[in-house]
């Protein structure tokens, strides 16, 4: 996505500018959903379903009927589930849900999901999703809904919003952001304000993503009311809730007074917040405000190129060209030509994989390739296609 950029001048001469990292050094992030909240829920009657499908294969000697023997049961199946036992967790969860305890089918329906189990099914998560649903248990509506997004189980993308309504209305937060972005997406005008609806209903309960997205609703959404103060009050309260991209946007709205009065100060912690959470954007960011000195800040160039580095190893295009830049000129860092060009090149693309569109980028390119040798630039070629290739 694309970021607004702090408006300050990049005090380097012509010639040079940008950061470091090994072409070899590119992690996966492998993002593994949380298991859902299955205690402590504040259920809400929803309407039930009426394809919860009997997944009863347990005697009927087995099952208790004293509901304090059910609630045990359960427990018993999440400190199993909790210490890794599953094969433990799923027979417990299955009589207790067979009993008619509606989280604990959730929790049958999970190890299916999650394939934690031995003969693990998609089709056999969703009826035991199905199953939860029917009882007004609202996980089990909002894992459907995000097995339908991943074409799982047979079931449909266009089923996802019924699914995530139904969880929504039955007081779950993460099915009410859900349930907003899906509305977000939606080419109907008159679901535009339900989806901001929507997400702040999230938001005021303390949902750190919803807060996040609703500021960008309010920010650079096409469909959304374009209103630079309340996206920035989101963005602030996302921040304060340390989300990294969230405090980027914070720092670089209070910086250039959008939506509000400029606060350098406050501006200089967000993106500094941004920066050490890891957020690859906002490092080049800060080593810019470090580079200028910022707010009356001794400049510090080495700092600096420092995070024009890390933020090019964590792929911002812009981080990337400023650590060119400072290879090339060989400031705050020996200078290197072909290390330059490296950078150079890789600035080429955003981190969403967009052409970056920066014309100081091709000036410099243009400029090393005059500089270097045809067999340095083929050396470099090679490589930047060796790792594009991965």
């Amino acid at each position: 996505m694309a970021y607004r950029l702090m408006a300050v001048l990049l005090l380097l001469p012509a010639m040079a500018w940008a950061q470091d990292a090994d072409p070899e050094q590119a992690d996966s992030a492998v993002d593994a959903a949380p298991a859902p909240i299955l205690r402590d829920l504040d259920l809400i009657d929803a309407e039930a379903q009426n394809d919860a499908l009997a997944l009863d294969d347990i005697p009927d000697s087995e099952i208790p009927t004293n509901d304090t023997d059910i609630d045990d049961l359960f427990d018993r199946a999440q400190l199993a589930y909790a210490t890794g036992d599953f094969e433990t967790a799923l027979t417990l969860a299955r009589t207790a849900a067979a009993a008619g305890h509606s989280q604990a089918a959730t929790l049958a329906g999970l190890m299916h999901e999650e394939a934690q189990i031995a003969d693990a099914s998609d089709v056999t998560a969703a009826r035991w999703y199905r199953r939860a649903a029917s009882q007004g248990e609202p996980v089990g509506n909002y894992r459907l809904g995000r097995m339908a997004q991943e074409d799982r189980a047979g079931l449909a993308r266009a089923e996802a919003r019924g699914f995530f309504l139904r969880a929504a209305q039955a007081g779950h937060v993460p099915a009410m952001l859900a349930y907003a972005l899906v509305l977000k997406a939606s080419p109907v005008p008159q679901d535009a304000p339900l989806a901001i609806e929507w997400a702040e209903r999230a938001a005021s309960q303390g949902d750190v993503e919803a807060m996040f997205q609703l500021a960008q609703m309010y920010d650079s959404w096409e469909g959304g009311p374009q209103e630079p103060a309340a996206a920035r009050q989101w963005y602030v309260a996302a921040a304060n809730a340390n989300h990294a991209e969230a405090a980027l946007q914070a720092g670089l709205m209070l910086a250039n007074g959008e939506g509000g009065e400029a606060d350098p100060e406050a501006a200089f912690d967000y993106i500094r917040q941004s920066a050490e959470a890891g957020f690859a954007p906002a490092m080049g960011q800060y080593g810019l405000m470090l580079l200028n000195g910022w707010n009356g800040r001794e400049p510090d160039t080495v700092s600096a190129v420092e995070w024009f580095a890390q933020g090019a190893v964590g792929g911002d295009a812009e981080s990337r060209f400023l650590y060119a830049v400072a290879l090339a000129g060989g400031y705050g860092v020996e200078r290197d030509l072909v290390r330059a060009y490296y950078w150079t090149l890789m600035a080429e693309y955003e981190m969403d994989g967009a052409l970056s569109h920066n014309v100081d980028r091709d000036r410099l390119q243009a400029a090393l390739e005059n500089d270097l040798t045809a067999s340095e630039t083929e050396q470099v070629r090679a490589q930047i296609a060796a790792y594009r290739a991965r």
